[in-house]
């Protein structure tokens, strides 16, 4: 898959959607938009999200280069416990992904996840919910 650079660019905000999927909005530098959607999610955290949250770098780890202090970031459970190991072993046999976005400002979060697509512009899969009148 071949991802924009978005070092100095911006993540715009995230959608949580049925089916185990996320969206993330992001910005390159020069202000043009993507929605990076990821499929089978199966943990994830973000925090310190701002106004303005500036991406340092998005970084892919493969199932074997994910580690067990990613296990313990993305399900809040002690890296030395075997519980932490089963999850480990888990997503190396599913061959899952993980997602790592580190901030210059802003947000930050780690995703487990199976497959990804990128698309230029906003792309959100919501479905529409009439309004109470």
């Amino acid at each position: 898959m071949n991802i924009p650079n978005f070092h100095d660019g911006y993540f715009d905000g995230f959608w949580l959607g049925p089916n185990k999927t996320v969206q993330l909005f992001l910005r390159t530098e020069t202000h043009n938009s993507y929605t990076l959607t990821l499929h089978g999610v199966q943990a994830l955290t973000i925090s310190g999200v701002r106004p303005g949250n500036i991406i340092l770098d998005l970084v892919f780890l493969g199932a074997r280069e994910v580690t067990s202090s990613d296990i313990e970031e993305l399900y809040g459970v002690d890296a030395n416990t075997e519980q932490a190991a089963k999850l480990l072993r888990t997503t190396q046999e599913k061959e899952l992904q993980v997602l790592e976005f580190n901030p210059s400002y802003g947000a930050q979060g780690l995703i487990l996840f199976a497959t990804c697509e990128i698309n230029r512009g906003v792309d959100r899969m919501a479905t529409s919910i009439p309004s109470a009148t």
